[in-house]
């Protein structure tokens, strides 16, 4: 199955979250070949931000950033770039009032023709119109 995942399914593969078992069983599916996971080439951006920003807070041990970004690297889904996407997610940022960031995931959601994996739950009520489901329905 084609699937779109945005930041923070990536996040749950790489710190314990509840759905890290979930996420984890994601990629690996990726890897045998059981899914194609797709992302806008920003999903490397924020998740090594985020993973940046929790170190700095210490959320998790400045010691294991190397690790976390080799195994980000290893477990990356198949990236578009977002200047392509571009045009049509600010049309989507515009119309329903997400941030364009968000909005580069349903664009390629949409030209792919394949669901959007988030589990931000606030975003995916926004995004009506959209097919984004979360990471507990896959």
């Amino acid at each position: 199955m084609k699937l779109v995942i945005d930041a923070n399914i990536g996040l749950s593969a790489l710190l314990p979250e509840a759905d890290t078992a979930r996420a984890l069983q994601l990629s690996a599916d990726f890897r045998s070949g059981i899914h194609e996971l797709l992302a806008p080439d920003l999903y490397l951006l924020e998740v090594g931000n985020t993973l940046v920003n929790a170190a700095r807070s210490g959320k998790i041990p400045q010691s294991g950033l190397p690790v976390m970004f080799a195994d980000l690297m290893r477990t990356l889904p198949i990236l578009y770039q977002s200047a392509s996407l571009f045009p049509r997610a600010y049309a989507i940022a515009s119309r329903i009032r997400v941030s364009v960031y968000d909005a580069v995931y349903l664009a390629l959601s949409e030209r792919e023709g394949c669901p959007l994996v988030s589990n931000d739950t606030k975003f995916a009520n926004a995004a009506t119109g959209f097919s984004v489901v979360s990471l507990s329905s896959i």
